[in-house]
């Protein structure tokens, strides 16, 4: 009896540290805000103009709504297993974000090795976007250089696949991306696939301020006729005190048509940033180019983009503001300009407010461009304030 009691003693002990090496975190952000946006577009086939305006609620005004689970096991010598599960909202109706996925931001499980880096399998962030959110606005409703917009989501291709007919032109395809806040351009960047169905990706330690990100996404829709989409990535930063500088790359590559293109939008992306105590400053340049849209097509030239950004903490209070351009000579141009103001009423609950305005310009009068079909030129300009809380 007593060698019973000493043994069930010994198993509940070893099972109390095996529960203590195993967490699960839940965590989240809820951030809505009140605006008002208006656009006024010209449309150069028909040489009317338009105008529209519009006051409601929105969600996701600094960040995304999200909730998520986060899970870590130790295993021992140095490694753990590690999983994430974050879906995003919309706070001002309750659906889901990202098309509907139930954990549409990010579901993953993988390795984590304090020596080896860690390695992760499923819906994984592309480490471009890590990057395009390190700097400028962070990525707010206010940020003209935003660069999460999904490109090849919603290009009206079939199945990530360019019609075989040609009914989808090269400028149709470039510039189907500007779908912001209530179907305003909100960004001057062409945008990329900020997450990854199917993917791996691998990140390494920090040496001494260096890192580095690789991504490889399996399309899965290959057919009898055509080869499957593709996404690959790679970045490299140093971060070290005040100092950052990086380097990334992405490819968004879609399926090859029947017509024998094979289609793929290339980001390049350079930029840091310095923080000098009183103020932080950032820049970026990032060459967009789309390759092989049509077998012998005439040939879409890169654009162009360009971002600069300032940041002043004054307490509580940080003044952020922002400026970004694009432009090539086959899309045209176009300038931005962002500025918010956040308050900390605690380490977890902020309020803020912002403005942006954005001038963008249609060298190709495609009839998939910005709000209006054929528009040559619109000018948008959005209000807003809010509250974000995290926990």
């Amino acid at each position: 009896m007593k060698k019973t009691l000493i043994a069930f003693a010994a198993l509940s002990a070893i099972a109390g540290m095996a529960q203590a090496q195993s967490t699960v975190t839940l965590y989240g952000l809820l951030d809505a805000n009140i605006g008002s946006f208006k656009t006024n577009s010209f449309d150069a086939v028909t040489g009317q103009a338009s105008s529209r305006s519009q006051t409601n609620i929105n969600s996701g005004g600094l960040n995304g709504s999200r909730f998520g689970f986060r899970i870590t096991e130790d295993l021992g010598g140095g490694l753990s297993a590690i999983g994430n599960l974050e879906g995003g909202l919309d706070i001002d109706t309750g659906k889901s974000a990202q098309g509907g996925l139930l954990f549409g931001r990010q579901a993953n499980v993988g390795l984590a090795s304090t020596t080896l880096g860690t390695v992760t399998i499923g819906r994984n962030k592309s480490p471009y976007y890590d990057l395009t959110s390190s700097t400028h606005l962070q990525q707010s409703t206010f940020d003209p250089s935003s660069f999460t917009n999904n490109t090849l989501s919603n290009i009206g291709v079939a199945n990530g696949v360019i019609s075989p007919d040609g009914a989808v032109t090269a400028a149709q395809y470039l510039l189907a991306n500007h779908g912001g806040q209530n179907n305003v351009n909100s960004s001057t960047a062409l945008g990329f696939n900020a997450r990854i169905d199917n993917s791996i990706r691998y990140t390494s330690p920090n040496f001494s301020g260096f890192s580095a990100s690789l991504l490889y996404g399996f399309g899965e829709n290959k057919t009898a006729t055509t080869s499957a989409s593709r996404t690959t990535g790679a970045t490299a930063q140093y971060a070290n005190g005040p100092v950052l500088v990086y380097l990334g790359y992405q490819s968004d590559a879609l399926a090859t048509a029947a017509n024998g293109s094979k289609p793929a939008l290339e980001n390049t992306l350079v930029g840091g940033s310095y923080d000098f105590g009183v103020a932080k400053v950032g820049a970026s340049y990032n060459r967009a180019k789309l390759k092989d849209i049509t077998r012998g097509g005439a040939g879409i030239s890169p654009q162009k983009e360009y971002a600069l950004s300032v940041a002043v903490p004054l307490g509580a209070t940080t003044l952020q503001a922002g400026y970004a351009q694009s432009k090539g000579d086959t899309l045209g141009k176009s300038t931005g300009f962002g500025v918010q103001a956040l308050y900390a009423l605690s380490k977890r609950t902020t309020l803020y407010t912002g403005y942006s305005t954005l001038k963008a310009y249609d060298n190709l009068a495609s009839a998939y461009v910005l709000a209006t079909p054929g528009s040559s030129i619109e000018r948008s300009k959005l209000f807003a304030a809010g509250v974000r809380h995290t926990f």
